[in-house]
């Protein structure tokens, strides 16, 4: 047995009795034992993944295999007051409507009284007071245990889940804003959570600086025609080693619309794996965004499978690495009824040591007829030593269908940071401009002014580490090459 499978079965003990004790949903908590029990059996069964699984091949696992962990979520002080701390300022957690820190959810700075009727936004603890019949209806029903061992694991572990209900016809007339935040641990002093009541969890000075697990889980049920745009942020503070799994299942009624926007930027010593999945009905809309911006090992999976005839998914994704970065992204879409379109791309850039990995499959059903599907990944390559491994990948079983996939590998276009460096403009600051460019299509996808702009401005960071440079003065400055400010959508 590894280190990592040793110590997340001593964890798994606590984390169950804590995750029930104090649930006022006798039906609920049962169902959480019973979905905890099994799911941590399929993980058992399963281990953690290896390169030998054509789903993995891209990506190796033994960085994760050899973690000791020393606890599963509660490090820092997880109160209403460590919320307000400067670092967590820094990242505008004021306007979050939930956020976790180390997996357990607290209220956050932005009131959910403001949001319209019909619009609930609840933690594990409050849906199973105003409504258990929702976690226990969805909650598990989507990820497979039996084959997705670090989804059965995430579903072993959680403590909480952020909950977005929408009632028909519902419409969120604001984004709904939910942040993850990994610390590197400390002194505990007695908190309060949104699921949990009052107790102290102290910290052991022993586990400092020692792997830590977080397991954030997102649960979306959006009844017939509701609306929304979510988004969903991981960051980590400090040095903060060790895991976030998290998992998200949305539910989409017919004539739901759902934007998501993820966005990923947790540090490199942590291991970030995310497992999303979505089920849509008539005529239901799924827009995803998803943009990896941390220096780590990251893992993303996304899984949509259009159920019913008239849905529609759109799917964008934007990864960067540096360093000795690796982003694997591995996506499914299952059409699974007729008269359904997918439309996905996915961008990359890679610099310095980093590598990403893309897997796209689509997968179009025997009676799947009148489908339109098409996958894109094109990647930019800024280093000699950067690398991507990507597989654009169309299963057909039938036979009126419109489809396409493809990939692109290139560097960046010489002859347009020729015609820049003729203008005055330095070479660090035109390569930096093509690259904005490069990624600016995916960023104004999104629908939503607001998400736009704060994802533009994250996305603009990240970028800007990649070349920091002191531009001339007779070159634009960053706030006239700002990714996605004042450009058309």
């Amino acid at each position: 047995m590894n280190p990592a499978l040793e110590s997340l079965c001593r964890l798994r003990e606590r984390v169950a009795s804590d995750r029930t004790n104090d649930l006022p949903a006798p039906r609920l908590a049962e169902r959480l034992d019973v979905l905890g029990s099994e799911a941590f059996a399929a993980f058992k069964e399963q281990g953690i993944p290896t390169r030998r699984l054509e789903a993995w091949k891209g990506t190796n696992l033994a960085r994760l295999e050899a973690m000791d962990f020393a606890r599963v979520g509660r490090g820092a002080d997880p109160s209403h007051e460590a919320i307000s701390s400067p670092a967590l300022n820094d990242r505008d957690d004021g306007d979050a409507d939930l956020v976790f820190i180390d997996g357990l959810l607290l209220p956050a700075g932005t009131s959910r009284a403001d949001l319209p009727e019909g619009v609930r936004v609840l933690s594990l603890g409050e849906a199973a007071i105003e409504d258990s019949r929702i976690p226990e209806t969805y909650l598990g029903q989507l990820p497979d245990l039996k084959k997705e061992s670090l989804a059965a694991l995430q579903t072993a572990l959680f403590e909480d889940v952020a909950i977005v209900h929408l009632a028909p016809r519902a419409t969120a007339t604001r984004p709904i804003r939910i942040r993850s935040i990994s610390t590197a641990g400390g002194p505990a002093t007695p908190t309060t959570s949104t699921t949990h009541t009052t107790s102290t969890t102290p910290t052991p000075p022993e586990t400092s600086g020692r792997p830590s697990a977080s397991f954030p889980r997102l649960l979306v049920v959006a009844e017939r025609d509701s609306a929304a745009t979510i988004v969903f942020e991981s960051v980590s503070e400090g040095v903060a080693p060790g895991l976030t799994a998290f998992v998200a299942e949305y539910h989409l009624a017919a004539g739901a619309r759902i934007e998501t926007v993820q966005i990923q930027s947790e540090g490199a010593e942590r291991i970030h794996v995310t497992s999303c999945h979505a089920r849509l009905e008539d005529n239901a809309r799924f827009d995803s965004h998803v943009f990896s911006l941390g220096d780590g090992l990251v893992r993303s999976e996304l899984s949509i499978t259009l159920a019913a005839p008239g849905a529609e998914t759109r799917m964008r994704g934007f990864f960067l690495g540096r360093n000795r970065g690796h982003i694997d992204h591995f996506t499914t879409v299952d059409h699974a009824a007729e008269h359904c379109s997918s439309d996905q791309e996915y961008r990359g850039v890679l610099d310095d040591d980093s590598k990403g990995v893309f897997r796209g499959r689509v997968i179009i059903r025997p009676g799947a007829q009148q489908t339109s599907a098409h996958q894109s990944n094109p990647n930019l390559l800024l280093s000699d030593r950067a690398s991507i491994d990507t597989k654009p990948q169309l299963e057909i079983y039938a036979d009126d269908i419109r489809a396409s996939h493809g990939a692109t590998i290139g560097q960046l276009d010489l002859e347009a940071l020729f015609f820049l460096r003729a203008r005055g403009i330095d070479e660090a600051a035109a390569r930096l401009l093509l690259t904005r460019g490069f990624a600016r299509s995916i960023v104004e996808g999104i629908t939503d002014d607001s998400v736009r702009l704060c994802v533009a401005a994250r996305v603009e960071d990240a970028l800007a580490s990649l070349h920091p440079t002191d531009e001339p003065a007779a070159g634009p400055t960053r706030s006239q090459i700002t990714l996605g400010e004042g450009s058309p959508r």
